[in-house]
């Protein structure tokens, strides 16, 4: 009988702390769901990658190297699943949106040939295995799913970069969750150059490395899936941003008049109630006060002012903070309280504000003021 040892606690802890994450982020509800959805589906296939790569260390019967051959189409899965996550996390879309059937055809593929394996007697596909046969089909599908995990990481990168620019549009402030997808996306791309390089080492130079490969790829990216997992069941509700499609430029959306009105209402609203007091204002909340559509306040942005929502915003925000220094509230209140006050949500974005808005940072500007 065999002993219980190490490898026995890693592959018992890292399955059943998939599990446990996959499950408990299906029972959060209203809470990113339909991200939180795709995500428990991630972390099922991480749960099948740890198995299936610890497993091969630790089952010494020879059925579990044909096993392996089934783990290896999770590998076609991971990115378009990285995508569908990251795109319904941030945008929202009706339907919800999911990737078209032909990104899957790789996935497809892989399990025909895994049941084409299962047509080949055991004792004869070891012998195949171990004797070097099948290297060509293994180059051919380490090379396709490395490929593929590139060109997924390219398109999640270009998402992100998209919903930068959309934020601004959108939103009057920005969100943590921004962060959380640089750490996302630049530990995948760790993960794909250190793949990448022993793939080039191993089948070009003929230098493996001990400790960076295939299989540690594929027992590393799994458990950082657990680390993301963990962080989304901490993870606050999302403003989910409309997801813009690519349209020919409306010049004349609006008429003269239907301009003139709209100017008025947002003069009235804006210098008037002072809605941009309000920390978490969005161009769809003030265009309901508006009495018009998130499209229409955004173009009049865009064309009229030439500006953002984000910009246009924080603007009245900076403006109503200088003057408060000028009523002097700020002898007996601090520079973040009163930025708060004014509409700010996080200290960070006041300064880069103020620094981009007045080309001083907010000390040194009221430090200057004192002085004169």
């Amino acid at each position: 009988m065999q002993s219980f040892n190490f490898i026995d606690i890693i592959l018992f802890l890292g399955v059943s702390q998939g599990l446990f994450l996959s499950i408990s982020l299906r029972l959060v509800h209203n809470r990113n769901k339909s991200a939180n959805k795709m995500l428990s589906f991630l972390l099922l296939i991480a749960v099948l990658m740890l198995f299936g790569r610890i497993s091969a260390f630790r089952i010494p019967e020879s059925w579990v190297w044909r096993f392996g051959v089934l783990i290896d189409t999770t590998v076609f899965l991971f990115g378009p699943f990285i995508y569908t996550y990251v795109r319904r996390l941030v945008f929202n879309e009706v339907p919800t949106f999911s990737l078209k059937w032909w990104h899957y055809i790789p996935a497809v593929l892989h399990l025909g040939y895994y049941f084409w394996t299962l047509s080949i007697p055991l004792k004869a596909f070891n012998t195949l295995y171990f004797s070097g046969n099948l290297n060509l089909m293994f180059f051919i599908v380490e090379a396709t799913g490395l490929v593929l995990f590139i060109f997924y990481w390219f398109k999640t990168f270009f998402l992100i970069n998209q919903y930068s620019k959309e934020e601004e549009k959108h939103l009057s402030y920005h969100q943590s969750i921004h962060h959380f997808l640089v750490f996302l996306l630049s530990t995948l791309g760790i993960f794909m150059m250190l793949w990448l390089i022993s793939f080039l080492s191993v089948n070009f130079l003929r230098k493996p490395f001990v400790y960076i490969n295939y299989v540690t790829m594929w027992i590393s990216t799994p458990i950082f899936i657990y680390v993301v997992g963990y962080f989304s069941l901490r993870q606050p509700e999302i403003f989910r941003i409309p997801f813009q499609h690519k349209s020919r430029s409306e010049k004349n959306r609006l008429s003269p008049e239907e301009i003139q009105k709209l100017q008025k209402r947002l003069h009235y609203f804006i210098v008037e109630e002072k809605v941009f007091l309000l920390p978490d204002l969005t161009l769809k909340g003030l265009a309901d006060k508006l009495n018009t559509s998130s499209n229409n306040l955004s173009w009049l942005l865009n064309q009229a002012y030439q500006t953002s929502f984000y910009d246009y915003i924080n603007k009245y925000r900076i403006q109503e903070f200088i003057n408060k220094v000028n009523n002097g509230d700020h002898l007996k209140n601090t520079l973040l309280a009163m930025a708060m006050d004014v509409g700010f949500n996080s200290k960070s974005t006041f300064n880069r504000v103020f620094k981009t808005t007045m080309s001083t940072t907010p000390r040194s500007y009221v430090k200057n003021r004192n002085v004169a």
